[in-house]
């Protein structure tokens, strides 16, 4: 399997706006939820039965920040090798490259699912209680 150039830049670009739509929400999430978490942790008792969820929800959140950079790393690592390699040896390579960008990529995106479907449901909690 082998990409041409255009293919390649394609889907770097698509790679690279969906790892900056995560950094942006995961981080502004995780920043919000955690200065008024803090901030409730004083004013209301009741939250600590959340400490739990809250925190799942954060290292999720930030496993799939954490994720999405290696992905972007890993993204220069294969356009390293596709510039040095000779495309006698890369092209062997490049059906297990792609499946541990494939792999980055999924466990990001799982993660920022959970975290941020964990963080909607304290929120709901702590509306409700």
């Amino acid at each position: 399997m082998q990409y041409d150039d255009g293919d390649w830049k394609e889907l770097r670009g698509r790679v690279d706006s969906l790892a900056g739509a995560v950094f942006l929400v995961a981080g502004g999430a995780l920043t919000l939820s955690i200065s008024v978490l803090l901030d409730l942790k004083e004013s209301t008792p009741s939250i600590k039965c959340y400490a739990q969820d809250i925190s799942y929800s954060w290292y999720a959140l930030l496993a799939s920040i954490i994720l999405f950079v290696v992905l972007k790393m890993w993204l220069i690592v294969q356009s390293f090798m596709r510039g040095v390699m000779t495309p006698e040896k890369h092209n062997p390579t490049v059906k297990y490259t792609n499946m541990v960008g494939w792999l980055l990529g999924l466990l990001g995106l799982a993660s920022f699912i959970v975290g941020m479907c964990k963080l909607v449901s304290v929120a709901v909690g702590v509306a409700n209680a």
